[in-house]
């Protein structure tokens, strides 16, 4: 599948998930459905990333014609510096590409760091070299374990293993009603904790 999710449009733009869907609903920025079997979801193009990380710097802000006006525009020639729309609204562009370049750069490890492979835990996405499911990971971050916590408890991952997790889970959430991951074989408790849900 060529493009992204609102999910991964959101992560990477900074942009809330419901913003990211409005703007997709009104029509501001262009995407394609795709379906998946009885699934059919909304994918964004590396420019329609652009005009939602515009969005997320302040083109938001603007009345929707004026929005889908400047979006044609850098749609039209993607690669400019900036955009003038009127004297006092200029569109600095290129700030925006280089804000996407740096998330997108991080996306890719993170995307790199995952394995699922159906002969380590039946097709569970674990970190690369371990058995360690990136859920279980995040899921540990979100409920308030430490990032000192989790390495003790597992040696074999890095700092960079846990924040790339926390990405990847991001824009990847787990679909339906809320599993409890498997430990990974061999893995022992060291410690029972419990971490209060963060409300938000």
């Amino acid at each position: 599948m060529t493009g992204y999710t609102p999910n991964e449009a959101s992560l990477l733009t900074g942009l809330p998930l419901t913003a990211v869907r409005r703007a997709l609903e009104d029509d501001a920025v262009p995407s394609r459905r795709v379906r998946s079997g009885r699934i059919v979801q909304r994918i964004i193009s590396s420019d329609g990333l652009l005009c939602l990380k515009l969005e997320q710097l302040g083109v938001g802000r603007l009345p929707l014609a004026y929005r889908r006006r400047i979006y044609r525009a850098v749609l039209a020639q993607p690669n400019i510096p900036q955009l003038k729309e009127s004297e006092a609204v200029i569109i600095e562009v290129r700030r925006a590409r280089t804000d996407l370049k740096s998330a997108m750069t991080s996306y890719k490890k993170a995307h790199a760091m995952v394995v699922e492979d159906p002969e380590i835990m039946g097709g569970t996405s674990v970190i690369r070299g371990t058995r360690i499911p990136v859920q279980l990971v995040a899921e540990m971050r979100s409920q308030g374990a430490s990032v000192e916590e989790i390495l003790e408890g597992y040696p074999s991952l890095t700092r960079e293993h846990i924040a790339l997790a926390e990405l990847y889970v991001q824009a990847h959430p787990r679909r339906g009603p809320k599993a409890q991951t498997r430990l990974p074989r061999g893995a022992r408790v060291i410690a029972r904790k419990a971490y209060p849900l963060k409300r938000a």
